[in-house]
């Protein structure tokens, strides 16, 4: 009977011991994955950043603006704004090449949201895109002679820059068509009858298109700009 008592006594610590070691590595088991959870990767370990929260880190260089992207900007040119100016070279269809430059400036203040960007008087610079002079043409007229005309001359002409606050602004604008008149053709019937006024007929009009000083002209830029 003593020995049977003893053998349940044995049994009894090695099942207790066995419990003691299953909760411990139930434990060790638990504690090792809290470790894991709370212990940063190496990628951010290696960024300071990612510790912060979000208020704490400094904006991205990429990121945009709120006050950017809500408020209107007080040096920028919306796409569509009218530039009009005054020349200050005069600009021929005869005389004018493609490339050439020519001065300008603004001939009222422009201004967007009621803040003026741009005074009355800013110089401007343009060029000149296609040039032209009139040239002689020959058409079949429709007895079958032929006959001379005149081909009017043209000129196409952008604004190219502003200068604000004494430096060069590049721009875009819409650019400018213009074409010499139409030819008055000679009133043969009328030569000899009519007087010495009229003794050549009528002469042809003036086939170049001239721009002169002080002419206005209307742009558009055809682009945003900002002046700063």
């Amino acid at each position: 009977m003593l020995r049977s008592q003893r053998v349940r006594m044995t049994r009894s610590r090695i099942t207790l011991l066995h419990h003691t070691c299953t909760t411990f590595a139930v434990v060790l088991l638990t504690l090792s994955l809290i470790c894991a959870c709370g212990r940063p990767t190496a990628e951010n370990a290696s960024n300071p950043d990612s510790q912060k929260l979000p208020f704490d880190r400094a904006p991205r260089s990429t990121g945009i603006s709120l006050s950017q992207s809500l408020l209107p900007s007080a040096t920028k040119l919306p796409e569509g704004t009218p530039i009009p100016v005054r020349l200050q070279t005069a600009l021929s269809s005869a005389s004018s090449r493609a490339g050439d430059t020519f001065s300008a400036t603004v001939d009222e203040p422009v201004t967007i949201d009621g803040q003026t960007l741009v005074a009355r008087g800013t110089p401007a610079t343009g060029r000149v895109l296609e040039a032209k002079p009139s040239a002689s043409s020959r058409a079949s007229s429709p007895e079958g002679a032929l006959e001379s005309s005149l081909e009017p001359g043209y000129l196409r002409i952008v604004l190219t820059s502003l200068n604000v606050g004494g430096r060069p602004v590049m721009i875009e604008t819409s650019s400018i068509f213009a074409k010499g008149g139409s030819r008055e053709e000679r009133n043969p019937a009328a030569g000899a009858a009519s007087g010495a006024s009229q003794k050549d007929g009528r002469k042809d009009r003036d086939k170049e298109i001239v721009l002169g000083i002080d002419r206005r002209l209307n742009f558009r830029l055809a682009q945003a700009v900002d002046l700063q």
